[in-house]
């Protein structure tokens, strides 16, 4: 399983936790958990920081806008969503 397999597998289970800054954004340019998931379904790692364990993936948001989320991975059993928003 790859990493944004891992990372959608926690949010569906509901193992994750939104910072504020990603509430924010997500706010900002009207994006929804459902564009999460949809950028977790089928997005691509951009950039990776292993030693943090956090990572960038790319997509289509709902609407079909282009979106990336940057999560980091707690514990195996925990994601914490950083930040979520859309490339212009």
């Amino acid at each position: 399983m790859d990493i944004r397999e891992r990372v959608l597998n926690l949010i569906l289970r509901h193992r994750y936790q939104f910072t504020d800054h990603a509430i924010e954004s997500m706010d900002e340019d009207d994006l929804t958990l459902n564009d999460v998931l949809s950028c977790l379904s089928t997005g691509d790692v951009r950039r990776a920081w292993q030693r943090q364990r956090k990572y960038e993936i790319q997509a289509r948001s709902v609407d079909g806008r282009t979106v990336r989320v940057v999560a980091r991975l707690m514990t195996p059993q925990m994601v914490r969503i950083i930040t979520l928003y859309e490339v212009n």
